[in-house]
């Protein structure tokens, strides 16, 4: 471990690792606007928790589990609801009826 007098500041490594997080992030994405976002909110999520990042054996080992970590999170589904599949929209005042086997369909949306 690097001792606290010797570690640079937050922004002094977050200068000197931008390059290597935004790569990494692009290689992830795929899309230069998703890999800036990945890359920044992973700064974000560091600049919290430098106090113990700066003290590891590799910090930027840290940040890029960090960086992966942030990519899943986005890429995981927000959950899933029920969709009903009419030709018509409701009737107002009425709830829709039914079931897997009446039109509802279990979806990602």
């Amino acid at each position: 471990m690097t001792s606290s007098a010797d570690a640079p500041t937050f922004e002094e490594y977050a200068g000197m690792a931008w390059p290597s997080l935004y790569r990494y992030a692009y290689l992830l994405a795929a899309n230069h606007a998703d890999a800036e976002d990945i890359a920044q909110q992973t700064l974000m999520k560091a600049y919290r928790s430098w106090s113990r990042i700066k003290d590891s054996d590799s910090p930027m080992a840290y940040l890029r589990r960090m960086l992966t970590n942030t990519y899943l999170s986005q890429r995981r589904p927000k959950g899933r609801r029920l969709e009903l599949l009419t030709d018509a929209p409701p009737e107002p005042g009425h709830a829709p009826v039914g079931g897997p086997r009446n039109g509802w369909r279990c979806g990602r949306t």
